[in-house]
């Protein structure tokens, strides 16, 4: 597995931070994310750049329900000082996040509405309180550990991710979410039913 996997603990309490709901767990992988970017000299902090968390059913419609629940937050790649999109920053904070245990990708701006901003999507593997929308961007038909970007396309045909395919530690296996790609889809969970998938809009 890659350096700098790390298995997250069980804490499900909630708490506030910069102004948006996470629970423990989501904010231990956002900060071993901080750790793993700062390492090879990252300035943004992760903290400071959530926009939003988690918990907002029903409250942004934009997010089609992947914010609903837990595992999600959104982080903005723009400087603070002049508001400059942070380019050289994007690629070493996707992959920190990933190596944490985010599925994580950057939404570019009008990616998923006109005027949308540009900001990285992130959804905690193997949260237990993950909304349905956000677990379909884990395993379902256009998600991250499948390869693909995590949208889904009227077309039904996923988009390739564009950050070089899912970082798989080896207690994201053990807890079900290995390397999807190439497998048949649905993917059936161990209870035998169907992964909902993220409705299109």
């Amino acid at each position: 597995e890659p350096p700098g996997c790390w298995q997250p603990p069980d804490d499900y309490s909630r708490l506030w931070v910069n102004g948006v709901l996470l629970n423990a767990r989501t904010l231990a992988m956002l900060d071993h994310a901080q750790a793993l970017y700062a390492a090879s000299g990252g300035t943004v902090d992760f903290r400071l750049a959530l926009t939003q968390g988690s918990y907002n059913a029903g409250s942004v419609a934009a997010s089609f329900g992947t914010h609903d629940g837990g595992g999600a937050v959104d982080l903005s790649v723009r400087s603070r000082a002049d508001w400059s999109v942070l380019e050289v920053e994007i690629a070493p904070m996707i992959a920190a996040l990933r190596v944490a245990g985010f599925a994580a990708w950057l939404r570019n701006t009008d990616e998923l509405h006109p005027g949308s901003p540009i900001h990285i999507h992130a959804i905690a593997i193997g949260d237990t309180e993950l909304s349905e929308a956000a677990r379909a961007q884990l395993d379902g038909t256009f998600g991250y550990l499948r390869g693909y970007n995590g949208l889904p396309q009227v077309g039904g045909v996923p988009l390739p991710d564009g950050h070089g395919g899912p970082v798989i530690c080896a207690w994201m296996v053990a807890r079900g979410f290995g390397d999807l790609r190439g497998q048949p889809n649905p993917y059936p969970t161990p209870g035998g039913t169907t992964i909902p998938q993220w409705p299109i809009p």
